[in-house]
């Protein structure tokens, strides 16, 4: 007998895998997908995260795929492209590493992230591919950024060691706060910490907590040794793979905690909308706040803490 001929939407499915996604990861966890032939800058692929950068061109450089290798190709830029600190010539293909550092002008690094994934958004459950490789698990989750306010003056007051061990201490406290509402608390960044939930009321019961902990933790203890978060969530779309979550949905919830004061909970609507009917809690409606990096504003909501 023949082989049996696939469907065209088996096929069209089959072809959706092997597409290529490159992810510039950069250390603040900001995330630019590429996809073959985009152009990145700041008014073209990545402007979320790149329009902040004058530095940075409007058309900066081209990511292209052949047979499986990715090359950059810089756009003739005013301030470069450089691959582990080395130049790029202007208008040259040249090929990418799995892993290389690689800077959009001096002001933006990230760490290069070769994938295979779908393109389809329906594809947002693990998958492998036809070697058995399992690809990123692209899902929506809620993204928790926990900042710590002062710790560079800590560290100047009382050293290193001193301060090392205080932090390390709100590490495991939060640590243990994430993991009893069924979080994952991913990695640190600097002195923030970086959570993702699949239940959107867990995760905001768990800032909740957080900061109900800290404030009882700060009643007790002296000036220099109590802790004042600014929490930022949001909900969407993530690629989790490693340990590590991209995606413009985390860049979002990095620039929601940025504009959060202390001890506060700032979310965006999406996570509102899921939660706003949980009657253990309150919100407030804080505006539309102009987040860095976001063109337009952005309606953002509190959880209101119980001392409030």
């Amino acid at each position: 007998m023949g082989q049996k001929s696939m469907s065209a939407k088996e096929t069209d499915q089959s072809l959706s895998l092997q597409e290529g996604l490159l992810i510039l990861v950069s250390p603040d966890g900001r995330a630019i997908e590429v996809r073959d032939g985009d152009v990145v800058g700041r008014t073209v692929v990545g402007r979320e995260a790149l329009d902040i950068h004058e530095e940075i061109s409007r058309r900066h450089a081209q990511f292209v795929r052949n047979e499986g290798a990715w090359f950059v190709i810089d756009l003739n830029s005013s301030n470069g492209t450089f691959l582990d600190g080395k130049r790029v010539p202007p208008r040259e293909r040249i090929p990418l590493r799995n892993g290389q550092q690689i800077k959009i002008s001096p002001v933006f690094l990230a760490t290069l992230r070769m994938k295979e994934t779908a393109v389809e958004e329906a594809a947002l459950q693990p998958h492998h591919d036809g070697a058995g490789q399992q690809l990123p698990n692209r899902k929506t989750m809620v993204i928790l950024f926990a900042d710590l306010k002062g710790s560079v003056d800590f560290f100047q007051e009382k050293g290193t060691i001193v301060a090392q061990k205080w932090i390390l201490n709100l590490y495991r406290l939060l640590a243990s706060i994430i993991s009893r509402h069924h979080g994952e608390h991913l990695k640190n960044i600097g002195d923030a910490v970086l959570a993702v939930f699949d239940d959107p009321h867990e995760a905001a019961r768990a800032s909740l907590e957080m900061q109900a902990d800290l404030r009882k933790h700060n009643s007790k203890a002296d000036n220099m040794g109590q802790y004042y978060l600014r929490i930022g969530m949001n909900m969407g779309p993530v690629i989790l793979e490693n340990r590590d979550v991209f995606g413009n949905a985390v860049n979002i919830a990095s620039r929601v905690q940025a504009v959060a004061p202390p001890e506060h909970i700032y979310i965006t609507q999406r996570l509102y909308d899921e939660v706003k009917d949980d009657k253990e809690m309150q919100f407030r409606f804080i505006g539309h706040e102009q987040l860095k990096g976001v063109k337009e504003k952005t309606p953002i909501y509190e959880i209101v803490c119980g001392w409030e």
